[in-house]
């Protein structure tokens, strides 16, 4: 079990989990690029200077943008993890993009994506093509 750790320690403990994965850091933000999409994991300091933090996950798809290097944000599938231990964070991470790393998985997964995190309109209306 990880103690109480702040943003900035949560990133050091977590760069080499995802490296390890084939996940290339930005600043606060890791990607990797899967045959239909970029899986993207991000970490958010909170606003409010306490050293806590957000962990942010987010699928973009090829077929949806031409994005290269997309923030979470603009990802069409979006969610935050709860767990703020690096080795299960980065556990669930990799289970979460391995799940929608193509656009038909996706589809699959957006109605019940859609009450926990953020599901972009151009994949809700990629459900009826």
């Amino acid at each position: 079990m990880w103690p109480m750790m702040d943003a900035e320690s949560f990133k050091e403990a977590v760069h080499p989990l995802l490296k390890a994965y084939g996940f290339k850091k930005s600043n606060a933000t890791w990607r990797k690029s899967q045959v239909e999409s970029i899986a993207v994991f991000n970490v958010q300091k909170s606003p409010w200077g306490d050293g806590s933090f957000y962990v942010n996950l987010g699928t973009y798809f090829h077929a949806l943008g031409d994005q290269l290097s997309p923030t979470e944000n603009k990802c069409h599938v979006q969610v935050r993890l709860e767990i703020k231990d690096p080795s299960k964070a980065v556990q669930a991470a990799i289970e979460w993009f391995q799940a929608r790393a193509e656009l038909q998985s996706a589809k699959s997964f957006a109605e019940s994506d859609a009450k926990k995190g953020l599901v972009f309109k151009e994949l809700r209306q990629s459900l009826v093509a």
